[in-house]
């Protein structure tokens, strides 16, 4: 039996330590302020503009691949696309991937009770319907989906943001059916000019990063890397649901009041080496330390220290002009994902009793240590063909292996590998390689081809067709097509029609672990969905664009659990909705931007937990003098009603701000500070129906940073 060692709790943290950082590089900001400006000279207007956003007609002219896998300018692809920059990124002040996309219309990020994981909604749809992709791959595991302590990715290494509102199936295969996020991170090519940083913030929270791009006997060679710790946001807890549990029982367990600790640190590098058609990507990221706050159940969870790794090698090929009429690419990709949950989970705390049988006790509570890891190997080709007029006919096929190759688990409460009740209050026992652990050992297999045809039929029309039919070695095969119609009517107006099937296959969970809670079911079929997508993108004047999307979104076979906690395909839900964008240019100096999203959804039962059906987001960029900007954004997010059995009242609506404001002294010196929830207002995050009470969101919080060139 491993011997489990249990680190105390965080210190708990103060408003004077929430600010004390943070206030220390404001000072030093201030003083260096103070000692260049003596040194700077006046600078134009155009100088100030580094640190604003793409204008309007770069934006348009952007070349998305996320679409068809073939570049193609913004305004044309054959989807309701949405590309975030680096520059859009660093204007904001953001630090991570998660705070950037709520700017986006139709996508909401929730954090989860368990470790303040964020989660990506699109279109009201759960999570499990976004698919997440860094440089391409997805970040997809078999059991915990995209990671079970998902923190995002550093935005110090994104290059730039790709996003489909809708279908992508057609194009990716399981997951794309709400919608599809790729995550393009820096490379040499990006990489102008190396550069350092360091940043200091609210709950103790300190960042540093590197990257550096240079040539090297022929090859472009790219490195990034970021490595930060915090204590993390801490919210008070006033109930949990051992709180409720003590009622029954008579005990005294719960920790609560007390606060909910969210602390980690991670590491982030990044390489790429490239030369002519050939490009290598390795990664290494990791997560330790992972406070998880409160329990699945909603217990609150002080002393799990929990850690997360993972590395990948990708070598592509991208060859335009392989062959008379030909483009060929091709890819080959590894990718290891570990997780553990340290010193193991406690999902109920010391003196807990079970409420079936109150004269069970668990003097060390209930304890739920578990370790897993998995490999995933995938190939991809594909050629695209020019020979016929007015067609660009792309053929392509892979194949997948996921394997699930470690699943080791202790526990001291269920059942044991032998199927017998546990006693109460006994040691851990190993349930690794029994039915009783929480996920099977086992190999997931995808095979996989793709055809599709951008026909340029008339002037200003453009035909997309294709198909994808993937075939599980679990589950059987899916067909998924998708159409898209897109007119050029004039040079202002775009309308585009489009229709897209999509699914997304089942989890190890869901089809083979048996848990407390839940029963698998090996004959489970995919959820699937139909969407219908009508978009214009209208240029009223050169400096105003405007835009509408209206959506029907009918998903199909949800997985659900029954009466006897099984899980069935038994949910259907249909979501309809409206999306509105406007992106206004002022003056040389001054941006607005903003969105509004509406939507409806058929069947409450099946619909996502807390999910707004009216969202609104507004930003400012404004360089309000020579080397300054100023930055302010607001998300409004609507009523969140629970679900229908759920007696708690709705969550009311709310509105956060962040501001960041930027000076750049000279080429070399950039600073930037920045204040999250400007307004310090209180809002609030759904839980499960077993906490009384919901999660607290982080109140203001202040940040700065220093960037230098070199």
């Amino acid at each position: 039996m491993r011997k489990l060692s249990l680190p105390q709790p965080r210190r708990a943290a103060t408003a004077h330590d929430s600010l004390r950082m943070p206030g220390r590089l404001a000072l030093l900001c201030c003083c260096l302020f103070q000692a260049f400006a003596a040194r700077a000279d006046d600078s134009t207007y155009e100088q100030a503009r580094k640190l604003l956003p793409l204008t309007l007609a770069e934006l348009m002219a952007v070349k998305v691949s996320i679409s068809t896998q073939t570049k193609q300018e913004v305004a044309t692809a054959p989807s309701v696309v949405t590309v975030i920059t680096a520059d859009d990124i660093r204007a904001t002040g953001t630090t991570n991937l998660m705070e950037i996309l709520q700017s986006v219309p139709g996508i909401y990020v929730r954090a989860n009770q368990f470790g303040f994981k964020p989660l990506i909604s699109f279109r009201g749809a759960a999570g499990t319907h976004a698919l997440l992709m860094v440089n391409g791959a997805p970040a997809k595991d078999l059991v915990w989906s995209p990671g079970i302590f998902w923190k995002g990715l550093p935005a110090s290494a994104i290059a730039r943001i790709e996003i489909i509102r809708g279908p992508g199936s057609a194009v990716f295969g399981s997951d794309a059916s709400a919608g599809v996020i790729n995550v393009i991170t820096k490379t040499a090519e990006g990489i102008t000019e190396s550069e350092a940083g360091v940043r200091m913030g609210s709950f103790d929270t300190r960042s540093g990063w590197l990257q550096h791009g240079t040539r090297w006997n022929g090859f472009d060679i790219g490195l990034t890397a970021e490595f930060s710790d915090t204590d993390g946001h801490r919210p008070m807890i006033g109930a949990d649901a051992q709180t409720a549990q003590d009622a029954r029982t008579g005990t005294l367990a719960s920790l609560a009041p007390a606060r909910a600790d969210y602390g980690w640190n991670s590491q982030d590098i990044r390489f790429s080496m490239a030369r002519d058609h050939w490009r290598l990507l390795a990664d290494y990221m990791r997560h330790g330390d992972i406070a998880i706050g409160l329990t699945g159940a909603g217990a609150l969870d002080p002393r799990t220290r929990a850690s997360d790794s993972q590395y990948g090698l990708a070598l592509l090929y991208d060859n335009a002009s392989f062959a008379r009429d030909w483009g060929l690419n091709a890819e080959v990709r590894y990718r290891d994902m570990e997780y553990s949950s340290g010193n193991g989970f406690y999902e109920r705390p010391p003196g807990y009793q079970d409420s079936a049988n109150p004269a069970t006790t668990y003097p060390a509570g209930f304890i739920n240590w578990m370790r897993s890891a998995e490999r995933r190997l995938n190939f991809e080709a594909s050629g695209l063909y020019t020979g016929f007029r007015n067609h660009a006919l792309r053929l392509g096929g892979g194949y997948v292996l996921q394997d699930l190759y470690r699943v080791e688990q202790q526990i001291n409460k269920g059942l044991g590998p032998d199927g017998a009740v546990l006693p109460a209050g006994g040691p851990l026992v190993d349930v690794s390689d029994s039915p009783y652990a929480f996920a099977p050992e086992r190999a997931r297999k995808i095979a996989y081809l793709f055809l599709q045809d951008v026909w340029s039929f008339a002037p200003g029309w453009e035909l997309t067709a294709g198909a994808r039919y993937d075939r599980y070695s679990d589950f059987g095969g899916t067909l998924n097509p998708r159409l898209a119609l897109v007119w050029r009517g004039t040079e202002r107006l775009t309308t585009k029609l489009m229709y897209g099937q999509a699914f997304r296959a089942p989890s190890f969970l869901e089809l083979y672990a048996l848990t407390s809670a839940t029963k698998p079911n090996p004959n489970l079929d995919p959820e699937r969905s139909k969407t219908w997508d009508l978009a214009f993108s209208y240029a009223a004047t050169p400096d105003l664009r405007l835009g509408m999307t209206l959506f029907h979104f009918a998903q199909a076979d949800l997985i659900s659990i029954d009466a006897t906690n099984a899980y069935q395909n038994i949910g259907d839900n249909t979501t309809r909705g409206i999306e509105f964008e406007a992106h206004w240019q002022l003056s040389e100096t001054l941006r607005l931007s903003g969105n509004l999203t509406h939507r409806r959804q058929s069947n409450l039962a099946y619909s996502t937990a807390s999910v707004p059906d009216d969202e609104a987001y507004l930003r400012i960029d404004w360089a309000f003098r020579p080397r300054w900007n100023w930055n302010l954004q607001a998300n409004w997010t609507g009523e969140r009603p629970g679900p229908a059995s759920d007696p708690r009242k709705p969550l009311r609506a709310h509105t956060l701000a962040d501001t960041t404001i930027t000076y750049l002294h000279d080429r070399r010196w950039e600073f930037a500070a920045s204040v999250r929830n400007l307004f310090d207002v209180d809002a609030w995050e759904y839980t499960g129906r077993s906490i009384p009470g919901h999660l607290p969101l982080p109140g203001r919080s202040l940040f700065a940073e220093i960037r230098y060139k070199f």
